[in-house]
């Protein structure tokens, strides 16, 4: 499926069956979200690197800030001269004008979900942001969110894993993973100057777009303009119930977050 031009202005979601790949040799690239297709403020890739493949740093000449999060396969990964090992759910973040590559050097097919936006000049930045994390890692959180919509209520609230965020040194973007047991959600919000991109990591559940609950799975993206609604939930309960995980962000960074998880919001290095 071809996604038209325009066709994100109201926000959608993309399903892994629906992205069209461009075969680059050892790669298989999907460009999903873009501003011809009506996306602003942020970029967003999907990238299939083949055994012995590697991925590195495009659009030479425009500086661009980068977070990407490994979805499937092992392999290593290099920003500017800081290596580290990768595996499913291990993420990177390269700095706007850094360089960086993922390699598949490890016998397997690796898929890499990409966010990109170019950083306004002047804007605040980090001198050593933190380069690597894993979408597990729980050490900042939010908890209790209870959103932003008031024709929305939430009762069994999921925990967000801040990752990449001014507290690690990112200066626009922004990574979080939230974490939804069975019967938990993320509150219904909007964000009123920043557009979001986030992926399915794990499981399924429902995503919340102009007003409607949509199926969401692992592998499918969501695009969110400025302004729009939106919320996650795991519906389901019982024997065999899994928990549905999601990734992203908004972009730039959305300091009312941080607020509310009472961290700061300032760009800063990492402790």
């Amino acid at each position: 499926m071809t996604i038209a031009a325009n066709a994100l202005t109201s926000g959608a979601v993309i399903r892994w069956s629906e992205l069209n790949w461009e075969d680059r040799g050892d790669l298989l690239v999907a460009i999903p979200v873009n501003e011809e297709k009506g996306a602003v403020l942020v970029k967003g890739l999907v990238v299939r690197i083949k055994p012995g493949g590697t991925w590195s740093s495009c659009e030479k000449g425009k500086a661009q800030e980068v977070v990407g999060v490994i979805w499937k396969g092992k392999g290593s990964a290099r920003v500017g001269d800081a290596t580290s090992a990768l595996e499913a759910s291990s993420a990177l973040y390269a700095p706007s004008g850094s360089d960086y590559e993922v390699k598949a050097d490890l016998g397997e097919e690796v898929t890499l979900y990409i966010w990109q936006t170019v950083l306004p000049e002047g804007a605040p930045t980090a001198s050593k942001p933190r380069l690597f994390n894993h979408l597990y890692n729980d050490e900042t959180q939010l908890k209790g969110f209870t959103g932003n919509d008031p024709s929305q209520t939430i009762e069994n609230p999921a925990n967000m894993n801040f990752l990449f965020w001014p507290g690690t040194g990112s200066a626009r973007l922004s990574l979080h993973c939230g974490i939804q047991e069975p019967g938990q959600s993320f509150a219904v919000h909007q964000h009123p100057h920043s557009s979001e991109l986030f992926i399915g990591v794990e499981g399924k559940g429902e995503i919340h777009l102009n007003g409607e609950w949509l199926p969401f799975e692992a592998g499918d993206l969501l695009y969110v303009p400025q302004g729009i609604f939106h919320g996650t939930r795991n519906l389901y309960t019982g024997e065999g119930a899994a928990r549905f995980v999601t990734t992203g962000g908004p972009t730039p960074f959305d300091a009312s977050f941080y607020t509310f998880a009472g961290v700061s919001p300032e760009v800063v290095d990492p402790a």
